[in-house]
């Protein structure tokens, strides 16, 4: 009887799911830019982000995020070049890069968030290298 009512409810899918958080999360890293935390910083008029990924749901990041009248898209890194062009023809005036190393150390003072929606086994160094160059990140992978 529980199933069956189980089954008649509207169940979330997952990828519904992930976007919904997703422009959560990007929602707050723009608040959390945008906001000043001390009396002698700047408030920012707009927010300049980098995407690390943006094939698949990195795309669907870049999307979410880059729809905020306040955003910026300065950079995108991806190493499938199919990916990357896509990405490209949505926001031709980023920068593009295949080594999200090479991007982070060129336009350290130019971005001011970076989205690392890689697979599992790459978000962990591009997120770490990002927060050690004090730059909000949003993760994809938990």
């Amino acid at each position: 009887m529980i199933f069956s009512y189980l089954e008649k409810q509207e169940i979330m899918k997952r990828r519904t799911f992930i976007q919904s958080t997703g422009a959560l999360t990007a929602g707050a890293i723009i608040t959390s830019c945008a906001g000043a935390s001390a009396p002698s910083e700047v408030v920012k008029e707009r927010i300049r982000t980098a995407h690390i990924g943006v094939g698949n749901m990195g795309l669907e990041d870049l999307k979410a995020i880059s729809s905020h009248a306040k955003v910026d898209v300065t950079a995108l890194c991806d190493v499938d070049s199919n990916n990357l062009n896509a990405a490209q023809a949505l926001f031709p005036k980023a920068k593009i890069y295949k080594d999200y190393r090479v991007m982070l150390k060129e336009l350290g003072d130019d971005i001011d968030a970076v989205v690392v929606s890689t697979p599992d086994h790459t978000h962990a160094p591009a997120s770490m290298m990002a927060m050690e160059m004090d730059k909000p990140v949003y993760c994809q992978k938990p």
